[in-house]
């Protein structure tokens, strides 16, 4: 008798059927946001579109995100599609961006958790997307599907209970000015949107003659850019151009707002370091705990948000370390920015608003 491979020990497990996973994909979030607001009858009418932008979508965006670990959002394709079809909407725009975009991005967040669990395929159109860089945890996956199933029950339960709580009994919660830093960021910049993008919708904005309308010319600039360092690098295989990924590059700001440099900076230092510096000079090291140590820089971030606060900031006010711990550098050099100042970086030398006073 021969050794069994990890390979094999997994493919003697039963697979989730796909009816589980296609339904539960598809329709985790779609379906549970279309039952709560049944009364938009008409963008019930319009389901179809949005399911399916998210169902196209889903495959090529999963690429980009299996090899660069980002992923592209259709929050800005969303907004425009339903921005031009229902102008003056705002409630419609965020409904349909809900259903379009966050079905797609939930749908390959669920995906990739199988990563740890064992083989998935998702099937669209005869395009198959095979996640096995599990195998890590050996988890049959049908136990895996099922680990998700209920985690997310238990997850959006919980997180509806915090949410109600939190609304009641914190004071001035997403404020600008709350005392806590409870500002709510991503709030705001969906709140924002749908005032953009739903208020004074797409139209008034990038159609031909309006102010942004030169804007619209990125789109060809980017269906173009990735073509350039590939047809570079068919003429000379071993040049620069070979690391370009303008997906990646484009994508790259994309939390801005509300991330600031202060985010962006730690995770280009650390990410330089550990995948070009170490992989190149520890390529053992790197490829058989790169992977466990990013999964543990996460889990201590956590750990250590929770420690701090149990121990400085919940006990005694937060009074404990004020004039020592909480005091060093670290901790106080944001506060002389122009991010934490809210002030412009450039002034409006005309004077009064930016852009046009009437819409």
């Amino acid at each position: 008798m021969g050794e069994v491979n990890d390979d094999d020990r997994m493919i003697r497990h039963k697979g989730a059927t796909k009816w589980r996973n296609n339904e539960w994909l598809m329709g985790e979030v779609g379906d549970d946001v279309c039952g709560k607001v049944a009364r938009l009858t008409f963008l019930l009418s319009a389901r179809p579109s949005f399911v399916l932008t998210a169902f196209v979508y889903v495959i090529p965006i999963g690429m980009i995100q299996a090899i660069t670990h980002q992923q592209i959002g259709l929050n800005v394709i969303t907004e425009l599609i339903i921005g031009y079809a229902l102008p003056g909407r705002p409630i419609a725009m965020m409904m349909f961006k809900i259903w379009g975009y966050i079905t797609m991005n939930q749908a390959l967040q669920f995906t990739s958790d199988f990563k740890l669990g064992g083989q998935y395929n998702l099937c669209a159109g005869g395009m198959a997307l095979m996640i096995v860089s599990g195998h890590y945890m050996k988890i049959p996956p049908r136990t895996m599907f099922w680990c998700q199933v209920l985690a997310t029950i238990i997850a959006g339960t919980v997180q509806l209970g915090v949410q109600a709580w939190m609304f009641t009994n914190i004071d001035n919660i997403c404020s600008l000015d709350q005392k806590d830093g409870f500002t709510c960021p991503h709030t705001q910049v969906f709140g924002t949107a749908s005032v953009v993008w739903g208020v004074i919708g797409p139209a008034r904005q990038f159609s031909k003659g309006q102010l942004y309308y030169p804007l619209t010319f990125f789109f060809l600039g980017g269906t173009l850019a990735p073509f350039v360092p590939y047809l570079i690098t068919r003429k000379y295989p071993n040049s620069i151009f070979k690391y370009l990924n303008f997906p990646v590059i484009l994508n790259g700001t994309g939390l801005i707002p509300p991330a600031t440099a202060v985010n962006y900076l730690p995770w280009a230092i650390v990410g330089f370091i550990f995948q070009y510096v170490i992989r190149r000079r520890h390529f053992s090291w790197w490829i058989k705990y790169n992977y466990v140590l990013s999964a543990a820089l996460d889990s201590g971030l956590a750990i250590g948000i929770i420690i701090v606060f149990f121990c400085l900031q919940f006990p005694k006010n937060g009074t404990i370390g004020a004039t020592n711990v909480a005091t060093w550098w670290g901790n106080t050099v944001f506060a002389n920015t122009a991010d934490a100042r809210k002030v412009p970086h450039i002034q409006n030398l005309r004077g009064g608003p930016f852009g046009p006073t009437k819409w």
